[in-house]
């Protein structure tokens, strides 16, 4: 007879199936942030457009952060089960188009429909974890959320770089379909809750708007790296703030919100949330980055430059298990993110320091520190938010965290891109004299820079460095302000019952 679990309804075996089912959804959604990052310098080589950079990891995480907050709603709205599988059908066909994509457009394009199911993957998989577990037991498995979730954003350099070097660009897309496949096919089986069908009215005019709003402000920090005072610039940015006004109104009015405005009257939510977006900026922005420094700076293989990442999996995984356990043994979660977000401050301080001659053994040490920060404010976040709202509110709350945390990374990969452009833009033309406008015509593929001559080789290794250098600086700045929140994060009594155990009860007594 199969053994049950302290989980109502659930086995052993069949909880450790969902579990297992959903940390691989997360890793596989959140590869798919990273992974790009190696093969990146050798795609924009081969389609000759530097200028693109950025792009193709923002079109994902854009769209991701949009989608989040309203496929979470749909959950709380028609059950996890249904639309946790539509999003995995989504990311699926996502990853066939990346990996059919013939020119840098179809490639953004087919990124930007991938991240509408992976953002939702990555949201409800946490929110299906808050439905099974108590806040008090969670944090046993939450630090194997976690690791899948920042670990794989970790981990997908090297496995990218892996690819790149034995294979073509293309399968770092492909290679996932038969692991969604094996999710889907267990969680249809292995997955089922109690829910009961709501009917209600979705706030699709929510929906536009922010959409409107997110899309116009990555445009305009897109086209900004040409000057922040063009007319096209300050239009966009007027239409960004102007439609996200009008959707603060509509989610005042509407019947079933996206994004519950209400949410954000509880400080631990609004707290969590805006930790969570700071912590999001480091991870998904600034790591992209530092690949492309490792090959366009210090010429290293794609698979090298996945393993000189792998410093900061170390301080992923001692964060995510050390600091999962202690919340669960103390109940105590709000010392985690102060200190994770000071050391945080540290090492992107001490990564700022980077040329184009940096010995790689100066960075050992504050990529470890990088991955401990970000794991600790993710780890903590995502137990005290949870545990801070009704079971009815679950998985909306912990779609808006998400959705915020996603955020963050957008911004911060479309500012950086625009920071890494305008100082090639600005250091090319000074050092040998060429055209502002034809800077980045030189930056092709790490092979192709390696064999300039001297002069514009140089021009490029140690502008690539400095535009990586003044990436962390305002990394640093951006840890700084999480501290801050990380000090007036409300610290709540974590609750020992799941969601799970209130819902049977309901169930069955009508």
């Amino acid at each position: 007879m199969a053994k049950e679990s302290s989980i109502p309804g659930f086995t052993n075996a069949r909880l450790w199936l969902v579990l297992g089912s959903l940390m691989m959804a997360v890793m596989l959604a959140s590869l798919e942030t990273s992974i790009i990052a190696t093969a990146l310098p050798k795609i924009i080589g081969e389609f000759n457009a530097f200028e693109s950079y950025s792009w193709v990891g923002t079109a994902y995480i854009v769209t991701s952060a949009i989608s989040t907050p309203l496929l979470g709603k749909l959950s709380d709205l028609y059950g996890r089960r249904m639309i946790f599988q539509i999003t995995m059908f989504v990311f699926l066909v996502g990853c066939i188009m990346c990996g059919l994509a013939n020119t840098i457009g179809q490639l953004i394009a087919a990124r930007a429909f991938q991240g509408m199911g992976g953002g939702g993957v990555q949201a409800l998989a946490f929110a299906v974890l808050g439905d099974i577990l108590p806040p008090r037991e969670r944090g046993k498995y939450v630090g194997y959320f976690t690791l899948s979730f920042v670990g794989s954003a970790l981990l997908g350099p090297l496995i990218g770089g892996f690819i790149i070097d034995h294979f073509s660009w293309e399968w770092i897309f492909l290679f996932n379909i038969p692991f969604i496949l094996a999710v889907m096919i267990s969680c249809h089986f292995a997955l089922r809750l109690p829910f009961k069908r709501k009917t209600a009215k979705l706030d699709l005019m929510g929906a536009a708007l922010l959409s409107a709003s997110i899309g116009c402000l990555m445009v305009a920090l897109e086209y900004g790296r040409n000057g922040w005072t063009q007319q096209n610039v300050l239009v966009l940015f007027a239409i960004s703030v102007a439609t996200l006004i009008f959707f603060l109104i509509v989610e005042q009015r509407a019947v079933e919100p996206m994004i519950p405005l209400r949410l954000f009257l509880n400080p631990v939510v609004r707290t969590a949330a805006l930790l969570g977006m700071c912590a999001g900026v480091v991870t998904y922005g600034a790591g992209t980055f530092l690949s492309l420094y490792f090959q366009d700076s210090l010429f290293v293989s794609p698979t090298e430059s996945g393993l000189r990442s792998a410093p900061q999996m170390l301080g992923v995984t001692a964060a995510t298990f050390y600091i999962g356990r202690r919340i669960a043994r103390t109940g105590k979660y709000k010392m985690y993110p102060i200190i994770g977000a000071s050391v945080s401050v540290i090492a992107m301080l001490a990564v700022a320091q980077i040329d184009g001659q940096t010995k790689y053994v100066f960075l050992i040490v504050p990529m470890i520190l990088m991955g401990y920060g970000t794991a600790s404010i993710f780890t903590s976040t995502s137990i005290a938010s949870q545990n801070a709202v009704e079971f009815h509110d679950l998985g909306v709350a912990t779609a808006t965290v998400m959705f915020l945390r996603t955020l963050g990374g957008s911004l911060g990969l479309a500012l950086f891109g625009t920071i890494l452009n305008s100082t090639i833009r600005r250091e090319i033309p000074q050092r040998i004299g060429l055209a502002p406008e034809k800077a980045s015509s030189i930056i092709r593929s790490p092979e192709d820079i390696k064999n300039l001559a001297p002069a514009p080789r140089a021009a490029v290794v140690d502008s690539i460095a400095l535009g990586v250098s003044h990436i962390y600086y305002v990394c640093a700045v951006v840890m700084l302000l999480a501290v801050v929140f990380a000090l007036v994060l409300p610290e709540k009594e974590l609750r020992a019952r799941a969601g799970l155990s209130d819902a049977l009860e309901n169930a069955a007594a009508e």
